[in-house]
């Protein structure tokens, strides 16, 4: 009995629940809330859902509308229509048009049979001068995006500078390895651009072949999309954070912590404009006109590519132009169909970066250009037809892209990378072929015109990548060495016998090494205006104290012994037998040290080096035997030691000028610049 009662209780209590539990209706606003919109506009939609308790959509329901919130001034706003009903899912779509009163509005959405069950929705008008702040915050945020990716990458060039030379080094005609390189170099540089100008820069001096750049080029496309797969992650909120703890490693001590630093403030920056430039363009959202532009992309791509390829050029940065798209996506802008095109055209846009570093180089340097325009281009033709509805792009993208992520965002930056790939995929087989278009469009005489150069390594393109310029400054200072060891070789042939042609020789490489003197000095001045590490700094004032020393060096043959030997076949001036052996004694000695130092230099051998200093006292202790030697002949009356003293004496004083040269480099690779002149003075006592 007791259980009865029990069980027509609980039915009762469930009978007269039921209806105020399935009556329970709710609100929610999917989309379109708190956004900004311009005078004289209409707003994007505010979708709203009116839901059961089960949060399944209810259709027919009447929603009404009222004004919550309205500046004070506009007196004429009104609501139109002033209720709407939800269709079959339970949705209604409302837009407002805003007048000439610029403020903040709020509509208040509620179900008519329920007053107490309603949403608050809000906009902000912004006045028609907006537009100019639109282009400021635009402007200022890719400003920053810029400024962001160079001092990252900066920062990355300091670390791993080294390690992307041991990569270049590695590369053989292997393309697989070569792609790897690509990758891997675009992940620390975070610009395509930057790659293929360094690429351009080693092909001019000759440090790589232009086929060996193609591998690269191709792996470059891939190693670019990192940096916006970085980008499309949503944390804009901690990149003030990351500003600020940039900001106080920037300043430490250490030079890791202070690359470190550089790494993060850079990143902060790049997240922080990305975020400025979303907001700059949340009011285009309700703008006509723009959304009218941005539908118009979807349905003509190839004007689309024209147009990002263009923009990209100018801006000279793939990256920050598929910033911009990711920008635009999340602010719901544009679509992913609409955002393809753009990204096509900014692979094939960047190409201009490496086509300007080409002009002034030599043919294969323009070929390492031309092949990345070519490979672009190609890739971009090869998506054309999966850009419109039959058998979109968009659809594997998004394939890939579902399982792990709904961000508009993040289908851009899949689809950037995923076409990269693909690119890579269907044109490694077409290596060969790409090749030869490029060596079939500029020929090697199509360069009969070209300026002739005076340095062979040095590369302009490099400037922004230390570790390699500095590599390539040494290659020059051995190659102007070894004009100076060419004049070295030739002193005693034409003292022995003097040689119109040796001679003019002579005087044509000391030229030369007047000439990469020069080129080197004011490429290592142009180096000094970038950021370089203590290290490098050091390398830098090092390589100034060879080059000068090797020019001071050539000077000596040029203005001293070359004019002997002309006077000395002129006035019939003839040596002792004993005499003339000295001399050669002597030079063969300092010859021997001036290959040890420039070997040194050339090995990093500081052994070497530290031999050439050992032995200066010695040849000091030899010039002044040797200068008493002579004499006493004189003083014993021979007379071809008293007609050859004055030629006899100044050449051994000559021969031991060039030596303190040699000394002088051999000191600059061990780093004892300042020890040198107390050594030295301290010689010239004993």
């Amino acid at each position: 009995m007791n259980s009865k009662i029990f069980i027509l209780i609980l039915t009762l209590i469930i009978t007269i629940s039921a209806p105020v539990y399935s009556n329970k209706i709710t609100l929610s606003v999917e989309k379109g809330n708190n956004q900004s919109m311009l005078v004289n506009s209409t707003s994007e939609p505010f979708i709203v859902k009116v839901m059961d308790h089960n949060g399944k959509g209810i259709a027919g329901q009447k929603i009404s509308f009222i004004i919550g919130e309205k500046p004070s001034k506009d007196k004429a706003f009104q609501l139109e229509p002033a209720f709407l009903i939800t269709d079959d899912k339970g949705y209604i779509s409302y837009s407002i048009k805003s007048n000439e009163i610029h403020g903040n509005y709020s509509i208040i959405a509620l179900v008519s049979e329920k007053p107490e069950t309603y949403v608050k929705l809000s906009a902000n008008v912004k006045e028609a001068s907006w537009v100019m702040y639109i282009l400021f915050g635009l402007a200022g945020g890719l400003g920053m995006f810029l400024f962001g990716m160079n001092l990252g990458s900066d920062g990355l060039q300091k670390i791993a500078g080294k390690k992307m030379k041991v990569f270049l080094s590695k590369i053989t005609n292997n393309k697989f390895m070569a792609i790897f390189t690509g990758i891997m170099i675009t992940a620390v540089t975070q610009s395509s651009s930057a790659t293929t100008v360094m690429l351009v820069g080693f092909v001019n001096a000759s440090l790589m072949s232009f086929a060996q750049t193609l591998g690269v080029i191709m792996g470059a496309n891939i190693g670019t999309t990192i940096t916006v797969q970085l980008i499309a992650f949503d944390i804009s909120t901690y990149a003030l954070l990351m500003i600020g703890i940039g900001f106080l490693l920037k300043y430490s001590s250490k030079k890791e912590t202070k690359y470190i630093g550089n790494i993060i403030l850079g990143f902060g920056f790049i997240f922080y404009g990305m975020k400025v430039m979303s907001l700059s363009m949340s009011p285009l959202r309700s703008y006509p006109a723009f959304k009218s532009l941005l539908v118009s992309i979807s349905q003509y791509p190839i004007s689309a590519i024209f147009g990002s390829m263009l923009f990209t050029a100018l801006i000279q940065s793939s990256g920050a132009t598929i910033g911009l798209v990711v920008a635009f996506s999340s602010q719901g802008l544009i679509d992913l169909n609409s955002a393809i095109p753009l990204i096509l055209g900014a692979h094939t846009g960047t190409c201009i970066t490496g086509w300007i570093a080409s002009i002034g180089g030599c043919v294969e340097a323009k070929k390492t250009a031309l092949l990345n325009v070519i490979y672009n281009l190609l890739g971009t033709l090869l998506f054309i037809p999966f850009l419109y509805k039959f058998a979109p792009f968009s659809s594997l993208v998004r394939m890939f892209t579902s399982p792990f992520s709904t961000s508009a965002a993040r289908e851009v930056a899949n689809a950037h990378m995923i076409s990269a790939i693909i690119k890579v995929m269907l044109l490694v087989p077409f290596y060969d072929q790409i090749i030869n278009i490029a060596n079939k469009v500029i020929t090697d005489d199509s360069a009969h015109g070209k300026p002739k150069i005076r340095t062979k390594y040095l590369s302009e393109n490099l400037i922004q990548m230390p570790e390699l310029a500095l590599g390539n400054v040494a290659r020059e200072i051995s190659r102007m060495a070894g004009h100076v060891e060419y004049m070295m070789n030739n002193v005693f042939p034409i003292l022995e016998k003097s040689d119109d042609e040796v001679i003019e020789d002579i005087l044509f490489r000391e030229e030369k090494v007047d000439s990469l003197q020069y080129e080197i000095t004011k490429y290592l001045s142009r180096l000094s205006e970038g950021t370089l590490t203590e290290e490098q700094s050091a390398i830098m004032v090092k390589y100034m104290h060879i080059i000068n020393d090797l020019e001071g060096l050539a000077d000596l043959i040029d203005k001293i012994i070359v004019p002997f030997a002309r006077n000395k076949e002129d006035d019939d001036i003839r040596f002792s037998q004993e005499g003339f052996d000295e001399l050669k004694e002597m030079f063969n000695k300092i010859n021997e040290l001036f290959m040890l130092s420039i070997n040194a230099f050339a090995t990093g051998n500081h052994t070497l080096a530290e031999k050439v200093l050992k032995s200066h006292f010695r040849i000091y202790r030899l010039e002044k035997e040797l200068r008493t030697s002579h004499m006493k002949r004189v003083l014993d009356g021979k007379g071809e030691s008293l007609e050859s003293s004055t030629l006899h004496l100044d050449l051994l004083n000559c021969f031991k000028r060039i030596n303190t040269h040699s000394v002088n480099i051999s000191k600059a690779i061990t780093g004892e610049w300042f020890s040198f002149k107390s050594n030295y003075s301290l010689d010239e006592e004993a």
